[in-house]
């Protein structure tokens, strides 16, 4: 899947599950509890786990259901494989402040591989099962600085 097509459909798959900005919602929600905090990392922790196990089908499970819905298992794996490669060989990851206003939790994770490191801002629903996550956005790699 080519870059545009695939940046395509992610605006497509946003704009279907409720036109998320994770800027705009960790605009509007404020600091989570410790509960929440503790069950928001517990579900990125458990879809990270599931693929440094080689676990997909697991991994997949994480996922919000309209994502699902919308995405088969098959093309979720090449989309991760492909668009998120610290992810797929993540070894650790480190999260910042979870910030939710009960409905969408937002929050920034750094995601540690043996090849390279990458930030990604995590969105997650709240589902009758529990939080699920709903989109996940790359953010682009800092261009060294000159000295």
């Amino acid at each position: 899947m080519n870059r545009r097509i695939f940046i395509a459909w992610l605006i497509v798959l946003q704009t279907w599950v409720g036109g998320i900005n994770p800027i705009r919602a960790a605009d509007t929600a404020r600091a989570s509890k410790p509960e929440v905090r503790k069950d928001v990392i517990a579900v990125i922790e458990g879809q990270l786990e599931a693929f440094r196990a080689g676990d997909t089908k697991k991994a997949y499970g994480f996922a919000a259901t309209a994502l699902r819905a919308q995405t088969a298992r098959r093309q979720f794996e090449l989309i991760v494989l492909n668009n998120y490669p610290e992810i797929w060989s993540n070894t650790r990851a480190e999260f910042g402040l979870v910030r939710d206003d009960g409905v969408r939790a937002t929050l920034l994770v750094q995601v540690f591989a043996k090849e390279a490191n990458a930030s990604y801002d995590y969105v997650l629903v709240k589902e009758r099962e529990g939080w699920r996550i709903e989109s996940v956005l790359r953010h682009a790699p800092k261009k060294a600085e000159k000295v």
